[in-house]
């Protein structure tokens, strides 16, 4: 019974750990149901309705007439309040960013519970409700807003205040590293997708990016860029905060198909090349994909779903550190099946124990090992051929080995194989 205790508490406590995680995704709703002379209207049903889903959220406001609704996803909203002896009161086109704390205060006139007022007018922009400072984008930005060469959302964020490019060197320069207040770019932002942790752990950024999932900009609902003031939740970050909400499904039926171009021909030339009088070098870019959702029942349950991919084919150079290629030592297919004969060189001398001339690059049987007389010097029979038996292969290593591509330059006899 103890231990069942136990692991009902265990996965209790990780289910809680992940919801208080998730919610650095989320907004609030909060807000003071009064009445037309400033008094506290206690009881008062206050209902939140996100506009695109039609669902809704219900709160009763207490004693004091406060009302408060966190854990709502990025979106507009419809925040009504109604109680007895009172007309309804809707303020509609509250807008709800990820992490906000969004002020609705409502003010009920005397009249029928059966009348309603509705406030349609845009909700206030200014946000009185926390220091966080930063910017917001919104879908329509961020899919709009021209970015050139490669579509990544990291870039956007220069769009913020106190938001400059990376420092030289950064590694992840070349996939919107950045450089908040002054902090350094690698590895002193924090990324988080829909609220879960979205960073690199490897600062050596191989793929040249400071997070592991770069979504496409078609499927991000909302992008925010905190610098400065915002709370111990998101913690980790001595510089920037990039927090990226993926749209979700609607009652209505949206999708989005695109593909991005860059050739030799739309491309025009570098200036160091015009002064060199050299043409443009050959590059080929496409990044297309696609994003659609919606219901799957009506009001309660939706999907989304989106892919990007991207093709490049240049010349090394046109793109920054992307076509370089070099010298490689890669094993002949003869020398994948164990067959070294090709690197037999010339005889470097003799077998002090049997006699046997040395050739250069000769390889001999580990499992062969025999010594003179005395103990003293011991020696190692050749393999014939200078061929390794695939039965002393180990089966792993050979599949790895099964895996090298053809080397595209001739081996020199009797050299050792170097960058060839």
């Amino acid at each position: 019974m103890h231990r069942v205790a136990c692991i009902r508490g265990v996965l209790l406590g990780l289910f809680l750990a992940v919801a208080v995680f998730a919610q650095r995704d989320l907004g609030t709703i909060a807000g003071t149901i009064t009445d037309p002379s400033g008094l506290a209207v206690p009881n008062a049903k206050v209902t939140i309705t996100e506009v695109a889903t039609n669902l809704s959220y219900a709160v009763t406001s207490n004693s004091a007439g406060e009302y408060v609704r966190p854990a709502l996803k990025p979106g507009i909203y419809t925040v009504s309040a109604e109680a007895n002896g009172f007309r309804r009161v809707a303020q509609e086109n509250v807008s709800v960013t990820s992490g906000d704390r969004i002020g609705v205060n409502l003010t009920l006139a005397v009249g029928n519970v059966t009348e309603s007022i509705e406030v349609s007018t845009q909700a206030a922009l200014l946000q009185t409700e926390n220091t966080t400072q930063g910017a917001a984008l919104n879908a329509a930005e961020v899919n709009q807003l021209p970015m050139g060469g490669q579509r990544v959302f990291a870039y956007l964020a220069r769009l913020s205040p106190g938001v400059l490019t990376a420092e030289p060197g950064a590694r992840d320069a070349q996939n919107g590293g950045f450089s908040a207040n002054g902090v350094r770019s690698t590895g002193e932002n924090n990324f988080l997708l829909n609220g879960v942790d979205n960073n690199v752990n490897d600062i050596d950024f191989i793929n040249q990016t400071s997070y592991v999932i770069g979504p496409s900009l078609d499927a991000i609902g909302e992008m925010r860029v905190l610098t400065n003031g915002y709370n111990a939740e998101y913690g980790r970050a001595a510089g920037g905060v990039i927090e990226i909400s993926i749209k979700s499904g609607t009652n209505s039926l949206h999708g989005t198909l695109f593909e991005f171009l860059q050739n030799t021909d739309l491309n025009a030339n570098r200036w160091e090349n015009n002064l060199a009088g050299v043409g443009r070098p050959p590059v080929r870019q496409n990044q297309f994909g696609g994003s659609a959702g919606g219901p799957i029942v009506k009001n309660r349950l939706f999907i989304f779903g989106d892919y990007q991919g991207t093709k490049i084919g240049t010349a090394g150079g046109v793109v920054q550190n992307l076509g370089y290629g070099q010298f490689e030592t890669i094993p002949t297919p003869a020398e994948v099946q164990g067959n070294f004969s090709g690197l037999l060189g010339k005889v470097i001398g003799s077998d002090p124990v049997t006699g046997s001339s040395i050739s250069q690059n000769q390889i001999y049987n580990p499992a062969s090992t025999s010594c003179n007389a005395a103990g003293t010097i011991c020696t190692r029979q050749p393999f014939p051929n200078n061929t390794i038996p695939t039965s002393l292969m180990d089966p792993a290593a050979a599949k790895i080995a099964a895996l090298y591509p053809a080397p595209n330059q001739a081996v020199v006899p009797g050299n050792y194989p170097q960058n060839d």
